[in-house]
């Protein structure tokens, strides 16, 4: 099994401060992401990390199967969707999803809530972006 050699990274905190089907929350702007080329995202669940940096509480694993992220890639608006479980490395036998040094336009990228099971009002989904 081959990892990524982390060069940088940041811990992003989306909030769910409103929980119904069918909403997305964008992800706020991060200066330190601003044109970087992304290499790695994980997600983490309440198993991995109960309180964010931001004191919120960490969705669960079973809330993180009700969550949906797209991303959407620089200029090109090249998008790529995917399940917020798919990113826990847990789930996955330990390993980062990567990614091909992409400049990931984070304020156009968010998250959506496919349904409101195993979910709570303002807890927080985290993701780590590995990048160069």
């Amino acid at each position: 099994m081959i990892q990524p050699i982390i060069e940088k990274t940041y811990l992003v905190e989306v909030n769910l401060s409103t929980l119904s089907a069918q909403t997305k929350t964008n992800f706020l702007y991060v200066p330190q992401l601003e044109n970087v080329q992304i290499y790695g995202v994980q997600t983490f669940s309440a198993t991995d990390l109960a309180v964010s940096p931001n004191g919120k509480t960490v969705v669960a694993s079973a809330g993180l199967a009700a969550l949906t992220v797209t991303f959407v890639v620089g200029d090109t608006e090249e998008i790529f969707l995917m399940p917020c479980a798919d990113l826990r490395s847990a789930n996955i036998a330990g390993f980062v999803r990567m990614f091909n040094n992409k400049t990931i336009n984070i304020t156009k990228s968010y998250v959506t809530i496919q349904t409101i099971t195993g979910l709570n009002l303002n807890e927080s989904v985290l993701f780590q972006f590995l990048y160069r």
